[in-house]
């Protein structure tokens, strides 16, 4: 069993049932209990009645005075009986006994003493039977065995009417302690909930740690997730810094190995010249890739981070109108609904939308469209140009970084690859087709985690320019 809410549910309803099932079976007893008692005190108030009814005449002939006060013996088989024996023999007994006769008792005992049993009735019923000794007569007076019987079924049926009774009140009794302990546990695992929110908000980039007030049992595994999560941006940040000094480190050989492919050239070696700066532009574009890459790992969030689109896109494009062909296109941002934004840090949406924007303006012949929509919480971009497009067989070879269709366009041709790897770091998606302009079509699709709509007015101020820096990485063509 998985669930923690269900397990504790479970419990606490198995340890609810037992309990109150060993409580109805304890009140069952005492009431029983205490009803017997108090049948038996009836019967033995019946029980002193006839002996103070009953005498011993000169003769030795015993008789009753008067008749008990209750009509019940006087009815036959009424359930109420008494009896009256001298020396075994039955010399007086009740009309409700009728021709009937109550067996006698084998136990001997003192006289006054009260003597409680069962035994059966003139229809073969369970009855409750008290005895008592008396002496009657003259002298020493005479042993006289006086019994008076009253029906089991009473007390059966009062135990009968306690039990359904009891029942009734432990059901209900149960279901509401059943109740306050779903609401228990749930205000037990409320923190849990919290904690997970918060776990939530780290990944949306609405928070930066784990914060807020947490029970005892908690607060150490808060402790612990933040030391983690220090730790990790730690080393996400260091590897960053030796990833961005290994390119730096590269820039300069490959710089030498670039210049001594242009003197090949002019010496007359083209061959090797062509080879060497084949393979300078391959370790280029695979150490850009690689920092670009390494650069997103571990996407910068912090509280409150969020990028307004339509801005930020309508930024984008004002610089790409600034670079060579970018001024020729006539470029479109739509952006529905108008705040929609993503919670994603804004550097990183830079390298992932420059790099398709500056693919766009370099192929494109007129024309671009940037088209942002969100739909239950997700949001989808497309830019679409009017240019040569992309054979469909070639699309997996540019999206891998290993392809370069035009080499007389600038740039390294691993742009599309390191938006495929930047949208896939962030959860998104990269789609490439044909545009309904006749060129390429680019879709990136967020899921709902990772975009939310805000007030525009939030983040105006995170959006105005600072121009977008196009670095090797940016450049792309397929």
């Amino acid at each position: 069993m998985k669930s923690i809410r269900l397990r504790l549910l479970l419990g606490a309803v198995l340890g609810i049932t037992i309990a109150l099932v060993i409580a109805g079976a304890i009140l069952v007893s005492v009431f029983e209990g205490h009803i017997r008692q108090r049948y038996i005190k009836e019967l033995d108030d019946h029980l002193l009645q006839l002996a103070a009814a009953v005498e011993v005449g000169p003769s030795g002939a015993v008789t009753l005075r008067h008749e008990l006060s209750d009509p019940a013996f006087q009815r036959p088989l009424s359930g109420l009986y008494w009896q009256v024996a001298d020396a075994g023999h039955i010399v007086l007994r009740s009309r409700s006994l009728w021709d009937e006769a109550l067996a006698a008792t084998s136990v001997q005992f003192a006289p006054g003493v009260l003597q409680e049993s069962e035994t059966k009735g003139p229809r073969a019923q369970a009855l409750v039977r008290v005895e008592r000794v008396v002496l009657a007569g003259a002298g020493s007076g005479r042993p006289l065995l006086l019994t008076v019987a009253g029906e089991r079924g009473v007390i059966d049926e009062a135990r009968c009417d306690i039990t359904r009774i009891v029942s009734l009140s432990l059901a209900i009794l149960a279901a509401l302690l059943a109740a306050a302990s779903w609401v228990q546990v749930g205000a037990g695992l409320a923190p849990l909930q919290r904690l997970r929110a918060q776990l939530n908000n780290l990944r949306q980039g609405k928070a930066a740690r784990l914060e807020g007030h947490h029970p005892v049992e908690l607060s150490g595994l808060v402790d612990d997730l933040n030391g983690l999560i220090a730790v990790q941006a730690q080393e996400v940040e260091r590897a960053r810094a030796n990833a961005s000094k290994l390119g730096h480190g590269l820039k300069t050989p490959l710089a030498i190995l670039a210049a001594e492919a242009r003197e090949l050239r002019e010496k007359g070696e083209v061959a090797a010249a062509t080879a060497i700066e084949h393979e300078v532009e391959t370790m280029n574009a695979r150490v850009a890739q690689t920092l670009a890459s390494v650069r997103a790992v571990g996407p910068r969030k912090a509280i409150g981070t969020r990028t307004v689109l339509e801005p930020f896109l309508q930024r984008l494009v004002d610089t790409m109108k600034r670079l060579p062909r970018g001024d020729r296109h006539q470029w479109s941002v739509s952006v529905i609904p108008r705040d929609a934004a993503l919670s994603i840090d804004r550097r990183d949406l830079e390298d992932l939308f420059g790099n398709l924007l500056d693919n766009a303006r370099k192929w494109a012949r007129s024309r671009v469209e940037v088209v942002a929509k969100q739909k239950d919480g997700a949001i989808q971009i497309a830019i679409e140009d009017d240019g040569p497009g992309i054979e469909a067989d070639r699309v997996d070879d540019v999206l891998s970084g290993g392809a370069r269709l035009d080499r007389s366009v600038p740039g390294t041709g691993i742009g599309l690859a390191v938006a495929k790897d930047l949208a896939e770091l962030h959860g998104a998606r990269l789609d490439l087709g044909p545009s309904t302009c006749g060129g390429l079509r680019a879709v990136i699709q967020f899921p709902t985690a990772g975009s939310s709509v805000g007030s525009s007015g939030d983040n105006v101020a995170s959006e105005k320019a600072e121009a977008y820096p196009l670095i090797l990485r940016s450049h792309a063509s397929p």
